[in-house]
């Protein structure tokens, strides 16, 4: 029986913490086509997590268009998945958002939970080796990202 709970104790390596392999991700376009972290192998990339409701989270999506502008014909990718909306809510939260950068829905939550994401919005850096190297909660600065992926390329 002790054997049994300490195992049910045991966490996995932290997963979504920096310096840990990213997990990979559960969250689909917005045409309802799997995603991959595999599809951007060799590149660095930038998740961004957020809530359809959240002022903070559409407040940073210019900031995160600027900085994909930049940053996307140097080797880094970007994505905002959104969790536990679905398409048709992702679509109309955007609307205002002049954005070329995909956003993906994680209907379930199931890639939120597998990054341990619980503050909205959360940005996660992944190298071109799958190790995540930065983690921030709360809006994002695109020069606070620059600085987060420059060492990365």
């Amino acid at each position: 029986m002790a054997l049994v709970l300490g195992l049910a104790a045991c966490k996995p390596e932290e997963a979504g913490r920096a310096g840990a392999k990213a997990p990979d991700l559960a969250a689909l376009t917005l045409e309802g086509t799997p995603t991959s972290l595999r599809d951007h192998a060799g590149r660095v990339v930038v998740v961004n997590f957020w809530l359809g409701g959240c002022a903070p989270c559409l407040t940073e999506m210019p900031a995160l268009e600027a900085f994909h502008r930049g940053w996307a014909d140097k080797g880094v990718d970007l994505m905002a998945i959104n969790v536990g909306g679905n398409a048709q809510i992702v679509r109309k939260a955007i609307t205002d958002v002049d954005a070329t950068f995909p956003f993906l829905v994680d209907e379930l939550s199931l890639t939120a939970s597998r990054y341990e994401v619980a503050v909205f919005p959360t940005t996660l850096v992944i190298d071109r080796q799958g190790i995540v190297r930065a983690r921030f909660a709360g809006e994002m600065k695109d020069q606070v990202l620059a600085q987060a992926v420059l060492p990365l390329l």
